[in-house]
């Protein structure tokens, strides 16, 4: 395992929150999927919707790494290898991402995964996993 803190993994908690709220904000006013598509300035909040969630799983597979995949395992709830698969679909395949699937993941996906990262964080700061880091 890489050293980090406890700190240190719930500001890396805290920051997919953060992204993950920022989407879902920027994109209340997209009701369907086709919305994404119905004009240019759609297109950009399409754009920038896949950027953040690009960051969110990126920071995922980062913070996975970095607790030697010991910490995200005990939270089934979420498909953590789909959060990094799809941040690998962004980053190298853009031309191939869905619209329909990223409305999916706004809409349905981001509430859930920041229901499970409260109760990460909850977990940390309650002692869970206290293992898996150093010392503070």
């Amino acid at each position: 395992m890489q050293f980090l803190s406890k700190s240190e993994v719930i500001e890396f908690l805290n920051l997919i929150v953060e992204k993950s709220n920022l989407v879902m904000e920027r994109n209340k006013s997209i009701v369907s999927y086709h919305d994404f598509i119905s004009s240019a300035s759609k297109m950009e909040k399409f754009d920038a919707a896949c950027m953040l969630i690009q960051v969110i799983g990126e920071t995922a597979r980062k913070l996975d790494d970095k607790t030697s995949f010991r910490l995200f395992s005990n939270y089934p709830q979420v498909y953590w290898r789909g959060v990094f698969a799809l941040r690998n679909i962004i980053s190298h395949e853009y031309g191939n991402v869905d619209p329909e699937n990223i409305f999916k993941i706004i809409k349905k996906h981001l509430p859930d995964l920041n229901s499970c990262i409260a109760l990460i964080i909850e977990d940390l700061q309650n002692g869970k996993f206290d293992e898996l880091f150093v010392r503070e």
